[in-house]
């Protein structure tokens, strides 16, 4: 009986171990972020500020970079992660929303949640034609917003802002471009004009707080829309007017290399000599661009620090976060 016993005994299930104890709730500050590219914000809550901590898991590239970045082993993702602290009267603070790979509908701009900050770059794209009525239009929602400074590029979706571009337009009729009957009801010759609640950069430079900022909205060739330049010797031109001692640069489109992979069509497509003049010449500290849709998020060669600002997917959706910089900056500027 004792020896049954005993096999009973060794028979019966041992206990489940107690339950972890629930994780704590989440900050008040925190907010999750849609993003295509699989990418989280994590906010953290304090007396001084607030702290982000953005991870993003990206394909990895077979392709060889141009960067010194991709001396790292190949695996199937790769993951990246960066701090930035954004205090909460921030006084150097940099934000970089741009909605710039895609033109964003006017009615669409209000649900896009904008986050402090001092300075806001938009990296272009910000209407479909470039019509006297868009570009009224976004610089209205431009003057909803409470940055001290706003600055703006074209990108290759303001067609009016490309004179020589409209011009050949007009010569040809608007035969060889869809919605043409668009463009020729309203009058664009002084567009530019219109946008007065930002400073608009186009091959110029402006200096705030003491940060050198130049913006351009050239790109290699794209399917015949604005501000389009034959790659070699005609973009490297364009990049050779940036000044040497640029700290941040705006462009429209990315350096070969740096968020600039395409999936669909399974090449990079930044342009090669932006690369050159950004690593060997100007090494800013930081690089805003977007027109890339797949591109969006951040990678640094380190020396600078590279930012797809694309709000829009792929399919065309405002899903993508504004992206939050600190740079310091001198006290007296």
């Amino acid at each position: 009986v004792s020896e049954d016993g005993d096999q009973q005994k060794r028979a019966q299930p041992r206990p489940a171990p107690p339950r972890p104890a629930p994780p704590p709730p989440r900050p008040a500050l925190w907010e999750p972020w849609p993003s295509p590219c699989r990418s989280s914000w994590r906010f953290g809550g304090s007396r001084e500020g607030v702290e982000w901590l953005w991870t993003t898991t990206a394909p990895t590239q077979r392709r060889p970079s141009p960067s010194t970045t991709s001396t790292r082993a190949d695996s199937n993702r790769r993951t990246y992660t960066w701090w930035t602290h954004c205090p909460m009267m921030p006084q150097n603070c940099l934000v970089t929303p741009a909605l710039c790979a895609r033109p964003t509908p006017h009615s669409r701009t209000d649900s896009i949640h904008m986050p402090f900050g001092d300075v806001f770059i938009h990296a272009g794209d910000f209407t479909e034609l470039g019509l006297p009525s868009e570009v009224k239009k976004f610089n209205d929602w431009l003057g909803t917003l409470p940055y001290e400074i706003k600055i703006v590029i074209a990108g290759n979706h303001e067609l009016t802002f490309d004179q020589e571009f409209m011009a050949d337009l007009v010569k040809q009729d608007f035969y060889y471009f869809p919605s043409s009957s668009k463009l020729k009801r309203e009058s664009y010759e002084n567009v530019r004009a219109l946008l007065t609640n930002c400073i608009y950069l186009q091959d110029s430079q402006i200096t705030v707080r003491g940060l050198r900022i130049y913006g351009t909205p050239w790109q290699p060739w794209y399917y015949g829309w604005g501000f389009n330049l034959p790659r070699g010797q005609a973009l490297l031109d364009k990049w050779n007017q940036i000044p040497d001692d640029t700290d941040i640069l705006i462009t429209h489109c990315p350096p070969l290399g740096f968020l600039d992979w395409v999936p669909g069509k399974m090449q990079r497509v930044g342009c090669v000599e932006l690369l050159n003049t950004v690593q060997r010449r100007v090494q800013p500290k930081l690089h805003v661009f977007g027109h890339i849709h797949e591109g969006y998020g951040m990678m640094t060669d380190g020396s600078t620090t590279f930012v797809n600002a694309s709000a829009c997917t792929v399919n065309f959706q405002p899903m993508n976060a504004p992206i939050v910089f600190d740079l310091q900056t001198s006290r007296s500027t």
